[in-house]
């Protein structure tokens, strides 16, 4: 499975979630990948703060989806194109103010060209969840016959 790339080095993480523009902009960074799963940081930063001093949703929502995408990846034996599907965030109370923000992701099924995950979000770290204050479900569909996006020269060795 793919997670072994990933799980392999820092540098293959750091270099795999750049090559993403959204998340190398946000800041976040893959604290931990195992198959079908993954953990996902975003360091608080001011400047996606809400009133109430938490990262916003927005900026959660995008943990979440990109978390996903990381989870589907540990998934597959080899690199496939995929995209999100649909994705359902549901805010069970805001993030802590001033405090980073883990995404925990697994992908739970991969049936034909659909891959479904779940997860949750909390102001925890990185060994020691937090309460939720978010969860995630949603659909990434795999795109047939296609090329990734992305060339990452090692998989093929993995």
């Amino acid at each position: 499975m793919l997670y072994r790339y990933l799980e392999s080095s820092a540098e293959h993480r750091r270099d795999y979630i750049t090559r993403i523009p959204h998340s190398a902009a946000l800041g976040m960074d893959i604290v931990e990948v195992g198959a079908r799963r993954c953990v996902l940081r975003l360091p608080f930063q001011q400047s996606l703060a809400d009133a109430h001093g938490g990262l916003a949703g927005g900026a959660v929502s995008a943990l979440l989806d990109n978390a996903g995408g990381v989870a589907v990846f540990c998934s597959l034996e080899r690199a496939t194109d995929f995209s999100t599907l649909s994705l359902r965030v549901e805010f069970i109370t805001a993030p802590a103010a001033g405090r980073d923000v883990f995404a925990r992701v697994e992908c739970l099924r991969l049936e034909g060209r659909r891959a479904h995950i779940r997860g949750v979000a909390d102001c925890g770290d990185a060994d020691q969840p937090g309460p939720p204050f978010a969860t995630v479900s949603g659909v990434f569909f795999l795109k047939p016959h296609s090329q990734p996006l992305h060339e990452l020269e090692t998989l093929g060795n993995v």
